[in-house]
This record gives C-alpha cells, structure tokens and sequence, in this order.
C-alpha cells in the first residue's frame, strides 16, 4: 500500500539481524517463507544490531560501526 502511494518514496527497513548470515535463503540463520516478500518491498536495508561499544555519532542513518547500508533496488 505505501509504495502504491507514494512510488517517489523510497523504503527504508532497519533489523537487527545481518543480512548475509540471516536472511539471505541459502542458509540464512533467521531466513523464513516471509524473509524474501519483505526484502523485495524496501529499497534500503540497514543491518546489522547496534552496539553500544562502536557508537558513532557521525555515522549517517547508523548508530553503530557495525552497521552496513545495502541497497537492496
């Protein structure tokens, strides 16, 4: 419904989980028969948990170094 809406947005989803050890299909830890409806819906995915430890404030849409930026579109 959103991107019918407003197809000039662009999705952006944050998680938690790491993209190419979760949620990839092949062996994906946390990789279910939703995983890949979701991933094709947004464009931007920042993975990744936040860690308290490599917080940095001049990270732009991150809290944390270990956090990665992929687009997904």
């Amino acid at each position: 419904r959103v991107r019918a809406a407003y197809p000039e947005k662009t999705i952006w989803c944050y998680t938690g989980y790491v993209y190419d050890t979760d949620l990839l299909p092949a062996g994906g830890r946390k990789h279910c028969e939703a995983t890949d409806e979701m991933l094709s819906l947004i464009d931007v995915l920042v993975d990744g948990p936040y860690i308290e430890e490599q917080r940095d404030i001049s990270l732009q849409f991150r809290g944390s170094r270990n956090q990665r930026i992929l687009r997904l579109k």
